[in-house]
Order: C-alpha cells, then structure tokens, then sequence
C-alpha cells in the first residue's frame, strides 16, 4: 500500500481510510528540497475530506508551488484511529508530499476557519514534533503562522502561533516565507527574526504584545506596545484585484472521497449585503469580483486538469456577482454536452430571475439553498437581511416549478431580541414555502422543505460583537419545540448541537487566557470538537470548573465603549460604523447594501442598466476605502467582455459511441483506495485525457462505465478491468499513451481493446486469485485443494444489516489448485494488502511457503481469501491475496 521506506507503511493497514495519509494524487507537487529557499506545509486542523475541499489551501498551494524557489506541502489533522496508531508506533505526522516531519519544515501554516479546530492545532503540533506554546521553541524549530477568517479574532491561540497572518494571504504568504528564509540565512537569533517579521502589515506576532485586564468587562485585552516600532493595531493584508492571483486550476485532486467533492471557483470575495450578524461579510470588504473571462478560463481549465463533472461558483453572495446571468447563460452553453453540473452557492431569496433559474436547471438540477434567517419580517429587519417575504415565497414558487424538488432555509435562533413570535415565524415560513411547492408542481413527486436551524453566535468585528449571547437551557428549549413543530408540519430540520454553540461563542470572544482552557481540553482528549459524534462538551466542563474559569463575561452584553480582546486587530472598518449599526439593529432600521445604486430592483440585470447608468452609489463610509467609480466601470465592462465572448463560441459536435475493454493493474499507493473512490476517480481521469465519455440519457445522466467485481480495499490486483463507452474513435494505443499519465500512483494500464459487442458485464464468467498463508504443518497443499474441490457443500454463516444467514458457497469455487512457479513471483511489489475476510496482517516472505490459486465465480457471493485459507488447514491471520484477472466468454 506504501512504499517500505514510508513512515506509515507498518500502520497504514489498520486504519479505516488509508487514502487520508497515503498522498499521490493527481497534481500534488513534490519538490527536490536541495535548492530550495524556503519549505512550508500547509497543515489543515481537520480531516482529509474537509481540507482538500478549502479554496484558500488550493489558492496558496498553487501561489507558492509557483515559485521555483518554494515549496507547500499538505497535512491533516490523524483521524483518532490514526492518532492511536502512530502514538503506539512513536511516529510522527508527516506531509503527504515527500512523508517530511512537520518539525522538518521551514513554516507550518495553519488555516483557521472554525473555532471549534483549536485542540487539532495542538494536535497537529504534538504528532508533528513541534512544542506547543511558543515560549518553548528553539532556534531550529519552525515558524508556526496561521491564517484564515478566525485569525481576525487570535487571542486564545496567542500563545501557540508565533505569528498570524490577517486578511488575505496571496501576497502576504509568499512573503513571509522570504523574510524568514531571509533572517535564517542571515543567522539572526528566532527572538529579533520574530520581532522583525511584525514590520509589514498583515502580520500578528503575539509575543511582542502583553495583555491587561479591563474593568469594563472583566476580558483581558492587548495593550499598545511601548515599543514604537511594533505595530498598534495590526492592519490586515489586502488584495485589490483578485485577477492578479488567478484562481488555481491544477490543484491536487482528492482520490478518497472529499466533503465537496467537485470544482469549485471562487466569483468573488466579500459580500455588499451587510448582514450584522456576518464576520466574513465585514472582515472581507470591499467586494471583489474575477473577471468573467478569467472565471471561464478557471472552469474550463480546471474541468481539464481535475477530471470533475461538477463545477461550483461560489462567494458570499453569488447572485450579486454584476454579470452572474450572462455568465450562467455561457458556463452552460459550454458545460452542457460535457455533461458536468453548475452549482451556485449562496443564493439569497430574491432577485433570482427566470433566466438564471432556467440556466442553472440544464444540467442536473439538484436543490437550491436560502438563507432567510429569520421567521419574521421584523427579526429580520433587525439583522439586516434586506428580504421581505413575498420575495422568499416568489423564488420558492420559481424553484419548485422547475425541476427543483428541495429547497433549503437557513434560520438563527438566539437572534438579539428575538420573541416567541419569531420562532414560530421560521415554521410558519417555511410551511408557506412548502404550500408554495405544493400549488406549482405538475408531477407526482412532493416538494421537500428543509429548515436548518443554527444557533446565534456573536462574533467579533460586526455590529453584534457587543451583543449576548443566549443560553444552553433556552436554546435547547427552542430546539425541541422546533422539532416537535417540523414533524407535525412535514417538514424536515436540521439543527446544531447549542453545547458546541455555547462554546464556540467563548472562544469566539475569548482572550489570551483562554489559551490554558483549550490546552486542558486538549490534554484531557479533547479532538475534532466540530464533529458531533467526536465532541466531548463534559470534558470542556471539566477543564473550565478545573482552571476556574468564569464564562459569563465571554457571553454577556458588551459595552459599546470598553476595550475588547481583538481591537488591535483592524479589518479595515471603524468602530464607530459598527457601534452605528448595531443601534441600527436595536431600533429594528434597515441599512441598504452598499456598493449598489440607490432604489435599484436588487437583481443582477436590473443593476447592470443602473450601473451603466450615472447612479450614485449607497456607502456607509464604514472606513474601507471603495473606489464607487471603478466599481462601476468595471461591471459595465464585464458584461462587454461576455458578450464578445459568446459570439465567439464553438459549436460541438457528436457521434455514435464506440465501446472499448481496459486492463489495469492496483498496486503500491492505490491500494488505500477502496471501489466507490475508483468509480469516482475513472471518469475525472478520462475527463483529464481529453477524452469524450458517451452518457446516459434521462434526467440524472451518468457516464457510461462498468467495472469488473470490487476489489476489497487493501487487495492488490494485476488484471482489474473496466469497460468504457467513448464519442471519439481513438486506437487502443491513443488512448493508453493519454489516459495513463492522468492516473493516481499504483493504479498501472496494462491493455486495451475495441469493438466487442458484448457489454463486459454480460461476458464476465469468473476471476483467479492467488493467495499466499504460512504453511499448515502436515497438510499436503494438492490433496488439500483436491478434498476441498470434492466436497458436495461448503457452508458459510454470513451477517449483514444485522441478519444472518447460512449459505452453501461451493458453487462459487470452480477451481482450485497449488500455484505453479511462475505464477507465485507475479504482483510481489504489490505486497502488503491484506484480503477483507483475512487476518490484520500478512505474514513475512520466509513464512510464505503455500501459495493457491482459486477460480471463482463471478456471480453469487464468493469465498473470501481467510476462509479457503482456513478450509485449507492454514492460520487466516497469515493470509495474503492477489487477484490476478478475469476469465470472459467469448463474443
């Protein structure tokens, strides 16, 4: 499964994902590090699946592997059962690049974008052989930085990150990566390279700052330092123009399965909304768009270099990106025959017009997301969600119309001087969304509302900072009334644990003390907090009861005038414009979004003509310079450039498909793959190959592929086969030479063959296996084959879905017999994947004296590898199996 030098390569058996640590996907990049200046790994404070679907990670992994003179690599936070293994093993946390420590690294680069990762971190630093706390790390340690949206708000990280990096990163990484390369090189002590990193802006080094505690709250806050060359406040990063950082295009592709499992582009950062309950909302302003022309090339390229069949737009606000229509309209003109899917996120309930709709809908329609909220107009007037209902219930008319038959709501509860009326108000809504379904649809199938209720966590940096957070006992009150509600109603709800909201609002506003509480939790097992089967609320109770901690002030009411624990942070807005809107939201006013003309109809074609037009602006003048004029100007142009784009569009063409046989081998790194995750990767591979896939018709087309029986994960193979229907007439040769480059490591191409009429599953007879196990004292090999062959029944109880059953399995067995020398010495490089139904290891070389080779039947449930080693007189433990093909009936 790994290669014998790999650290993991003892472990990596007995875990249930392997295709977490094992690395060697398409597109990652593995560097010489002689020549290097500068090393850093990119380490994400959660799973695998979560942090190969992050945008920033790709973003910053593509900005700095562009530099021939850096390098990024990855790392994740261990699943527990990987956690146990490499602590029994004393192994470290290695990069799945070059299998590099984590201590080995110039920089490790932490993204922070949930409150609720923070014992990962130290997780990640413990495994990775780093010391915790800064105070601790000597002159060979690395840097340890971190970024991200919750890096506006660091305090009870301080004393774990020697330096945050605030705002956005493009620019800001690369050089902090050469300052540090720089000052090494230059033998300055870790102490004055630390002091000197904090010269630009965008850079926190928490060291250089002490704390005090204030009287106005209770809350520790930064002082000013006396040293006026540290900077005070911290200014974040900026970058004006997105098109000066093209989104990446050839990111490592996920071959495990990941959380968001499709090409996803980034439209737009920040939003011109002004939600007050929002931190990305403000933190990210002004609104920066990608050119139209750029997102087209981003797909399309992308589409290539990944293999997808699914294509995400997302920002903030998707549905006010200023030429959002002509763009769908293009993006589906050129998606459509190659039969991949547009997503759009972060749709609001209004000024969806019945173009964008239309266009969406082309392609595998699925279900489309809203976020009223609030139940009530006047609640939401409060937070300033500028929709009324009539224009929630329009687009649910619109939506379920279509072929859209789900439609998500996401509520708040916990909202600042929410009422019993409010709640109802997210059932009562909701209802009439679904009673808006109901009237519009033509077909037999119901339409399906889903409320996802979240709990109103204060957040630093928006006008409801200063306001209270609720509590456990009265948020658990709503949750179960919504329940009862949701059920009586037909409609489906989500919600959120309010233990893990009540924390994650603490450590939200929490402060440099608060670093002792997450450190306990931690050491008391504390581990991916923000997974609700792993979260461990009575041990955070513990640790808060054990150091004595008082929550109530991380919770309470904020006065608007008291020094907070993150004002020496600046993102660019002025207090006074938050502190404005927050008794805005207390007197239930309405803010317009701003970067937007006055009294326009807020839907994107209504703003192009206003934009084209000499209409002022709406500004709040929130402290974030705007450039109003090039605002619009610039989405004036934009919707010039798609139009010269869409004249110029090729047509495309099909033809007949034609049916072709592939052969394949499974070995080394792919055996960590299991067969869900190859019917997942084959048609991004073929897709990468430029190759033209025929599909199926109906409404949710699929490519058309078959595959011979799944592999069990972790068996090795030298003869898997798959069958492929293709638009374009290529030689079995072409499409070998263009396919195999495209394949992750150990899976190999072995042949390739036109024409058959048969479908591959209509020919499949049966399959030959090998398998290796440590001699049975006094057992004949051939006379035990020969028995086992003779015997009338072979009776085997098998469980599943929690019903056993007794089934006689000698029909499966159509041959067996001792392997002949030639054959025992094939697939021994692919050693090291141990069969399903066998032991949890196999035996060493000098134990593998008996090797069989079975036939078995395709159809029907096969015996598996340990039970004919076990019928055979053999130890199941010792087992090793190899599949070394499939015998096919004739045409």
């Amino acid at each position: 499964m790994l290669p014998a030098g790999h650290p993991y390569a003892s472990v990596i058996d007995r875990v249930a994902r392997p295709g977490r640590y094992t690395g060697g996907e398409q597109n990652q990049v593995v560097k010489d590090p002689v020549g290097l200046r500068c090393r850093i790994v990119l380490a994400y404070p959660d799973v695998y699946e979560i942090g190969m679907s992050h945008m920033g990670l790709k973003i910053l992994y593509g900005i700095v592997n562009a530099r021939a003179d850096l390098a990024a690599e990855r790392a994740f936070a261990p699943w527990p059962d990987m956690e146990r293994e490499l602590r029994a093993a004393e192994l470290p946390l290695v990069s799945l690049e070059s299998a590099t420590t984590l201590s080995d690294f110039d920089i490790v680069g932490f993204s922070l974008q949930y409150e609720l990762t923070y014992t990962n971190l130290l997780l990640m630093l413990d495994l990775g052989g780093i010391p915790r706390r800064g105070s601790e790390r000597g002159e060979g340690d690395p840097l340890v930085v971190a970024g991200g949206p919750v890096a506006f708000e660091p305090e009870p990280l301080a004393p774990f990150v020697d330096c945050f990096v605030i705002g956005d990163g493009e620019e800001a990484l690369p050089a902090l990566m050469d300052d540090w390369a720089k000052m090494r090189d230059a033998g300055l002590p870790r102490a004055e390279r630390l002091r000197r990193l904090a010269d630009r802006s965008g850079r926190y080094v928490p060291s250089l700052y002490e704390i005090e505690v204030s009287e106005d709250t209770g809350l520790a806050v930064v002082r000013a330092p006396a040293d006026d060359t540290v900077p005070y406040p911290v200014v974040r990063a900026h970058v004006p123009a997105l098109d000066a950082f093209p989104y990446p295009t050839d990111a490592p592709v996920a071959e495990a399965s990941a959380i968001f499992d499709r090409h996803a582009v980034e439209l737009a950062r920040g939003c011109t909304e002004g939600c007050r309950f929002c931190q990305a909302g403000m933190i990210y302003r002004p609104v920066r768009e990608r050119s139209p022309e750029a997102v087209l090339d981003t797909v399309m390229r992308g589409l290539r270099e990944s293999g997808y069949d699914e294509v995400s737009l997302t920002s903030l606000s998707t549905a006010d990106y200023s030429a959002i229509v002509p763009l769908v309209t293009e993006l589906m003109a050129r998606l459509e025959d190659a039969h991949v899917s547009l997503a759009v996120s972060s749709l609001r309930a209004y000024g969806l017009p019945e173009e964008l709709l239309g266009e969406i809908e082309r392609v595998r329609a699925t279900s489309l997301t809203f976020a009223p909220e609030a139940g009530t107009q006047r609640l939401r007037d409060v937070v300033n969600k500028n929709v009324s209902e009539e224009q929630i219930l329009g687009s649910a008319r619109r939506v379920f119309a279509r072929k859209w038959n789900h439609m998500k709501c996401y509520f708040m509860i916990g909202l600042p001087t929410e009422t019993e009326e409010d709640l109802r108000g997210i059932m009562e809504t909701s209802t009439r969304c679904l009673e808006a379904g109901e009237s519009v649809r033509e077909d037999r199938r119901r339409p399906r509302v889903i409320c996802s209720v979240s709990s109103f966590v204060p957040k630093p940096h928006t006008p409801f900072q200063w306001a209270a957070m609720e509590g456990m006992t009265l948020l658990g009150e709503k949750q179960r009334w919504l329940r009862a509600e949701a059920k009586r109603r037909r409609l489906e709800l989500k919600w959120h644990d309010p233990s893990a909201s009540w924390l994650e609002g603490i450590l939200s506003r929490g402060d440099r003390r608060l670093a002792d509480l997450v450190e306990l939790a931690y050491e008391k097992g504390c581990r991916f907090d923000s997974w609700d089967e792993r979260f461990r609320f009575e041990l955070w109770k513990e640790a808060i009861e054990e150091l004595g901690i008082d929550e109530r002030p991380y919770l309470a009411t904020l006065p608007v005038d008291a020094p907070l624990p993150w004002d020496h942070i600046d993102p660019g807005l002025t207090k006074d414009f938050l502190a404005q809107e927050y008794r805005r939201s207390l007197r239930g006013q309405l803010s317009p979004p701003c970067g937007k003309p006055k009294g326009a109809v807020m839907h994107p074609a209504s703003l192009a003509e206003a934009h084209a037009q000499e209409q002022p602006l709406v500004c709040f003048h929130c402290g974030v310079a705007c450039d109003l004029d090039g605002m619009k100007a610039e989405r004036a142009f934009f919707h010039e450039q798609l139009d010269q784009i869409a004249r110029l569009r090729p047509e495309a063409g099909k033809r007949a498909p034609l049916r072709y046989r592939l052969v394949f081998a499974k070995e080394g790194a792919a055996l960590a793959l299991s067969h869900l995750d190859l019917v997942r990767l084959w048609p991004r591979a073929l897709r990468r190959a430029g190759l033209r896939v025929a599909y199926s018709r109906g409404y949710h087309p699929h490519p058309l592929l078959s595959f011979t029986p799944a592999l069990p994960m972790g068996m090795a193979s030298c003869g898997e086969q798959m069958e492929i229907l293709l638009e374009e007439d290529v030689s079995p040769d072409e499409l070998i030479e263009r396919l195999a480059p495209t394949l992750p490591d150990g899976l190999r191409m072995l042949e390739c063959e036109r024409g058959e009429s048969r479908p591959l599953s209509k020919r499949l007879r049966s399959f030959r296996m090998r398998i290796d196990f440590a001699e049975p004292e006094g057992v004949e090999l051939n006379e035990a084959c020969e028995a086992l062959l003779a015997r009338a029944t072979i009776e085997r109880v098998r469980t599943r879905k929690g019903r056993t059953r007794r089934l006689d399995l000698r029909p499966t067995l159509l041959g067996l017999r001792p392997a002949a020398p030639e054959e025992r010495g094939v697939g021994d490089r692919s050693a090291g994947g141990v069969d399903a139904g066998a032991g949890t290891g196999a035996p060493g070389a000098e134990e593998r004296a008996a090797s069989v080779v079975a036939e078995l039947a395709v159809q029907g449930a096969a015996l598996k590898a340990g039970e004919l080693v076990e019928l055979l007189g053999g130890d199941p433990s010792t087992t090793h199996a190899l599949r070394l093909g499939f015998t096919l009936e004739g045409i």
